[in-house]
């Protein structure tokens, strides 16, 4: 599956996240993981919505100026995850 996931199909990404699922190249670390989570639930929260969402966001995001990818807000949200989770990390 990593060769498949990491070479073909998505080169440059570590997981894909869908629905409950959290689909990894390799065993994500702590803050990895808290990314991924933070894609399950908002899965939960919009259930199949998320897909148009998550593609309207990386439209507007692009529209805006933005990043497709690094300013969709579903993208923030999970980064700011990752952050939460760094900061524990500094605090221990």
């Amino acid at each position: 599956m990593r060769r498949i996931g990491s070479r073909l199909i998505m080169p440059s990404w570590l997981a894909i996240t869908i629905w409950r699922w959290i689909i990894a190249w390799r065993q994500l670390d702590e803050v990895e993981l808290a990314h991924e989570l933070a894609h399950v639930r908002q899965w939960h929260a919009n259930g199949w919505r998320y897909i148009p969402r998550y593609f309207a966001e990386s439209r507007r995001a692009a529209k805006g100026g933005g990043d497709r990818y690094r300013d969709n807000r579903f993208e923030v949200e999970a980064r700011e995850a990752e952050e939460a989770v760094r900061r524990r990390q500094a605090d221990r």
